[in-house]
């Protein structure tokens, strides 16, 4: 409440997904069985913000059954380019984790960087990019190397999605602190300012292919 109170956000607290009085916060964390708590949602820099604490436990067959507590700022994009799903996710996800991940979005696949440019390690000993196939270009297009370093350099334990004209931002097991959620909140703006500005060079690379 306090931090929500001070960036401007409206604080609401514990939301039912089955109420449509509020704007369910989608993505790859959305399921049947989720807790919504600490819903926040408001304006910063522009950029229209929502904030939830989302607990859910995913399970696979053949997988231990894991509890996260999700921490998700989802930031409304501008831009009216149609964008590829895209999440870049971090090498410490477990498995139950993945095996959900993929089986929810069966075209997601790994990305093989290096069409462009070299990614800096700072990203690739962390992270791993997943886009459909078909759309694997376009993913490095928007998340180039000087994006990726960007990220690799200052985002921690944060984990990224592209989906629904949104960006996502999700932390797994972190109390949330003000010091993480104003990290979050500025973090959100710069990639959504990114990504924004990223989709018009995608546009123009799709139209003018060399």
């Amino acid at each position: 409440m306090e931090f929500a109170e001070k960036v401007g956000l409206v604080y609401f607290g514990y939301v039912d997904q089955r109420n449509d009085d509020h704007r369910l916060v989608r993505g790859l964390t959305v399921s049947a069985d989720h807790r919504d708590n600490h819903y926040c949602i408001g304006t910063y820099h522009d950029y229209d913000v929502t904030f939830v604490e989302r607990t859910d436990t995913i399970s696979f067959p053949g997988k231990a059954s894991k509890t996260h507590d999700w921490l998700i700022m989802a930031f409304d994009l501008r831009t009216t380019i149609d964008l590829p799903h895209v999440f870049i996710g971090l090498h410490s996800h477990n498995d139950t984790f993945y095996a959900h991940l993929f089986t929810k979005f069966s075209n997601l696949a790994k990305v093989h960087l290096g069409t462009f440019s070299v990614y800096p390690q700072e990203f690739t000993q962390r992270y791993t990019l997943y886009a459909p196939p078909s759309e694997a270009i376009s993913a490095e297009i928007l998340f180039d190397a000087g994006v990726a370093k960007n990220i690799g350099d200052h985002f921690g334990n944060m984990t990224i999605e592209v989906a629904n004209g949104c960006v996502y931002l999700y932390t797994d097991g972190q109390r949330p602190t003000a010091a993480l959620l104003e990290k979050m909140l500025q973090y959100g703006v710069w990639l959504a300012t990114t990504i924004d500005r990223q989709a018009i060079k995608l546009q123009a690379e799709t139209k003018n292919p060399e």
